[in-house]
């Protein structure tokens, strides 16, 4: 006897029903994006010029007063700071370097009681020559020296020195207060 497929009553909405709900999450579900297209290799670039780490000099402050002059001295090795404040003229700030001195320095400092930047003049080989007014603005500018920090010079190209100052302390207040006698009264 041949075969024949039974129907049950309700057996074709079930099958409809399993069909359908195999087929939900197939329907429901996000497509996934198509693969995005292989960007192009970077082109070659030269590599950045890396500079060797520049030195930091450590300086010991000397003072010197007299009634005409206050002179300070930052001094490391080869590499000298001098701050001259005299009765007359502008006050001068002279670094002496151990190798060449820029055609034009700027000096870039900066401690704990602020930063500064001045340009400068190439005053002969190994140094350069920045002036200050004889003002409160420069006057500030010599505290913060004072009061330690980093005196940086540019270009950075040249590898220049930094000078690291300590904090000048008792000996660098005296000192402070013959400046200001004398940009004061002048």
């Amino acid at each position: 006897m041949p075969v024949r497929h039974r129907h049950f009553p309700g057996s074709r909405r079930r099958r409809m029903f399993v069909l359908l709900l195999a087929l939900l999450p197939a329907c429901c579900a996000t497509p996934t994006p198509p693969p995005k297209p292989a960007e192009p290799a970077p082109e070659a670039q030269a590599p950045p010029q890396v500079h060797a780490a520049r030195p930091v000099l450590r300086a010991a402050w000397s003072f010197q007063t007299g009634p005409d002059a206050c002179v300070a001295l930052a001094r490391a090795g080869s590499a000298v700071l001098q701050i001259a404040v005299r009765r007359e003229g502008l006050i001068r700030l002279t670094v002496s370097l151990p190798g060449d001195a820029p055609a034009r320095p700027v000096a870039h400092f900066s401690g704990p009681a602020g930063r500064w930047l001045v340009p400068g003049t190439h005053a002969g080989r190994r140094e350069v020559l920045f002036t200050l007014d004889r003002n409160e603005t420069s006057l500030s500018r010599i505290l913060m020296l004072l009061s330690g920090g980093a005196l940086n010079l540019d270009p950075p190209s040249q590898d220049l020195p930094i000078l690291s100052l300590p904090e000048s302390g008792a000996d660098g207040q005296q000192w402070f207060a013959c400046v200001r006698g004398i940009v004061i009264w002048t």
